[in-house]
């Protein structure tokens, strides 16, 4: 290969790089899914200390559910105050992974907000706003059994559909989410101990292997 042909293949690829760095938010930070993860274990904490003071959710005492599968009227007290708590928890862990990624661009020297970024929140707006609906329905309604396997299936659903303007691996990620969702459906006694499983752990373990393949190339700069 002469000069000329080499200099051709390295515009091409550069092209290239920029093409797909236009189109996908390659600038996420694992840490922001560890401090998700870690976010989600402490509200999981905090909503089983509530829950376990009140014995609203026993898993020894089937008298709180009743045959439908909706819980008792006690439990329906508390549905406020742990929606509160799963406002703040997202909340924080959203304004946390955005601190987290800023942290990385800034380091690499590279724009946040690009056209990428907005495609990838539209992306995750749309179903997350659809599992919005469907949880508020489960609350108003007192069919408490079918939020945590719904805030899982949704949750894993967009990351599935945002994989393609962000990291192919969070696909992974949702895969995973799905599974834990589908499997609280059968086992609705779980479901705290599953939200944390999905939301904390898996977050957790998500966003160590993304440190490892991507932001610790950057932290070497």
């Amino acid at each position: 290969m002469n000069e000329r042909q080499q200099a051709s293949l390295e515009v091409l690829t550069e092209i290239r790089s920029m093409m797909h760095k236009s189109s996908r938010f390659l600038s996420l930070s694992g840490w922001s899914g560890i401090w998700a993860g870690i976010t989600a274990l402490v509200a999981s904490g905090v909503a089983y200390s509530w829950l376990t003071d009140q014995n609203t959710f026993r898993t020894d005492d089937r008298a709180d559910i009743k045959p439908n599968g909706y819980f008792s009227e006690a439990a329906a007290m508390w549905s406020e105050r742990l929606l509160i708590l799963a406002v703040l928890t997202f909340v924080v862990a959203f304004l946390g992974a955005l601190v987290f990624t800023w942290r990385k661009n800034k380091k690499a020297g590279e724009a946040t907000f690009t056209g990428a970024a907005r495609k990838l929140a539209v992306s995750m707006m749309i179903p997350m706003g659809a599992a919005a609906c469907f949880i508020l329905f489960f609350i108003l309604n007192h069919h408490f059994a079918y939020i945590v396997p719904a805030s899982l299936v949704f949750y894993g659903l967009t990351l599935i559909n945002s994989s393609k303007y962000t990291f192919s691996d969070i696909r992974y990620l949702g895969l995973s989410e799905v599974i834990i969702g589908c499997i609280a459906l059968f086992i609705p006694d779980m479901g705290l101990y599953l939200w944390a499983l999905g939301f904390g752990i898996m977050h957790i373990v998500y966003g160590t292997i993304m440190w490892f393949k991507y932001d610790r190339k950057v932290n070497r700069l």
